[in-house]
């Protein structure tokens, strides 16, 4: 039984982020990270979640996960806590950038190097809604669930943060520490509330934010 959980596990998580992680890593080894956000990669980012959910969330459903077991009961007052953990990130990253300073040139490249060319506010709202649902489902509420079935919160947590991180290191080092720091507040939150909605919110509103500037 705990062989079928492990297999499980690895199963999710290599479907859904294996080829993010992939070309994260080797964007990382490469330094291209030139148009890692353009109009044409945030429609086929769009696609590719899609279509990962509508081949995970069937498997799952037959495995016995239930939306409730994931946190996705909705509540009328989940929007509020989003917003207080939105803010939460983003005060407890925005000290993360003073270490840009300390860094070789380069190493840590920024939006405007990421971003190519302009985005449509089409795109940037589509994405903005289907990719936190996308990441919180299976990055931080199944993988934490899962873990907590034969591992302690902490770890369960810490190994949701280590995939988040994973398939963000085309960011640069303050970019990635900055989604260690962001995946232990939601994966916390989660883990300790149950509640996977206001989670979501916030990532929702912080991409939002991030990509309006370039509609």
């Amino acid at each position: 039984m705990a062989s079928s959980r492990w297999g499980e596990l690895l199963l999710v998580v290599a479907v859904a982020f294996g080829l993010l992680i992939w070309s994260s890593t080797s964007a990382l080894v490469s330094g291209d990270i030139a148009g890692s956000f353009s109009e044409d990669g945030l429609w086929s980012m769009l696609l590719y979640e899609l279509l990962v959910m509508a081949l995970l969330l069937p498997v799952l459903w037959y495995r016995g996960w239930r939306p409730l077991a994931l946190g996705l009961r909705w509540q009328r007052r989940d929007p509020w806590p989003g917003i207080g953990l939105m803010f939460a990130c983003v005060l407890a990253c925005y000290p993360l950038k003073w270490l840009d300073g300390f860094m070789a040139e380069g190493m840590n490249p920024s939006m405007d190097a990421m971003v190519s060319g302009q985005l449509s506010l089409a795109a940037i709202v589509a994405i903005s809604l289907v990719n936190p649902v996308f990441e919180e489902v299976f990055v931080c509420a199944y993988v934490i669930r899962a873990m907590e079935r034969t591992h302690s919160r902490a770890v369960a947590v810490n190994v949701s943060v280590a995939i988040r991180a994973s398939y963000h290191l085309y960011q640069g080092p303050v970019g990635a520490l900055s989604l260690v720091v962001v995946g232990l507040i939601l994966g916390w939150w989660f883990a300790r509330t149950g509640r996977l909605w206001p989670a979501i919110i916030a990532h929702g509103l912080m991409d939002l934010i991030a990509l309006l500037a370039y509609a």
